[in-house]
């Protein structure tokens, strides 16, 4: 394989606006010399042993990490190039926010995407990387959570039609079973990243009483949906919306799906063919490519 058909693709995405990088015939490439792609920086704490050499080591964790991402614009006029190095002055402007980096790696087909702020490379600095026409540039950025994301995913379950429910032991309910293809209310998810995923789970009514579990901890919320309606849980930030946080009882436990097999358990009264739980989540990795 050429070396050349090898090389990451990179584009930056801010909302629906996209900023992409060539890697052969383009003029906006992006150049050799990426850094920031890999394992992010480690910190390793340290307690001094008294007495005795060494240190003790009380914890370890990943920091914050920064991204280089260096780039040609090569136009046939000054006018032309001015105009890409102002379009890249508006997008990346850091007062607008972070914007995702997305490393696109032909080699494997994987997409990872992280978000950074700009931090530097667009000073105006017209000095050796300045050619009038073309020019080239190097930008930084910081991401402060250090781990890559992957596409996301979205499991999609309803009820399987024809089917009698099952009868709950604890309830005079009826729960129905809830189903991605077979006649169960129990499936796996199987998550390949190197992280735990926080992810968003999307109710849509009718229904009441739903109950998720993956068999060490659960989460009920005793709240009834109209046809139509919808329960969004979101795990990462913790947030029910409607709010109705008032009909979770105190030993529901939001969890997150850990790297390897989920084994998830999902029931919910009245539920009819119109019901639907989406689950959302994008897996995590520690490097781009």
């Amino acid at each position: 394989m050429a070396l050349e058909n090898s090389s990451p693709l990179v584009s930056f995405q801010r909302g629906e606006r996209v900023f992409s990088l060539g890697i052969s015939d383009e003029d906006i490439l992006h150049l050799y010399g990426s850094q920031g792609l890999g394992l992010p920086p480690v910190d390793i704490q340290l307690v001094d042993r008294i007495g005795t050499d060494g240190a003790r080591e009380n914890g370890v964790k990943y920091k914050e990490r920064e991204i280089f991402i260096p780039l040609l614009i090569h136009k046939r006029t000054l006018a032309e190039c001015t105009e890409v190095r102002r379009e890249l002055y508006s997008f990346l402007a850091p007062h607008h926010g972070p914007v995702e980096i997305v490393v696109e790696d032909p080699a494997t087909g994987t997409v990872r995407r992280i978000s950074g702020r700009y931090k530097g490379g667009l000073e105006g600095d017209f000095d050796s990387g300045f050619h009038g026409s073309w020019q080239t540039l190097g930008l930084k950025f910081v991401c402060p959570d250090p781990w890559w994301r992957g596409e996301q995913n979205l499991i999609s379950l309803s009820v399987a039609p024809g089917v009698k429910p099952f009868l709950s032991e604890t309830s005079p309910f009826f729960p129905v079973i809830l189903s991605q293809s077979a006649v169960q209310d129990r499936f796996t998810v199987e998550i390949i990243g190197a992280g735990e995923v926080a992810p968003t789970w999307q109710v849509t009514g009718p229904g009441e009483y739903l109950m998720i579990s993956n068999g060490v901890e659960t989460f009920r919320v005793n709240h009834q949906l109209r046809a139509g309606e919808t329960l969004i849980i979101d795990t990462a930030r913790r947030r029910l919306t409607p709010d109705v946080w008032e009909k979770v009882p105190l030993s529901s436990r939001l969890f997150t799906l850990k790297p390897g097999a989920n084994h998830l358990h999902i029931t919910m009264t009245g539920a009819t063919p119109e019901t639907r739980v989406n689950l959302v989540y994008a897996e995590r990795f520690l490097e781009a490519i």
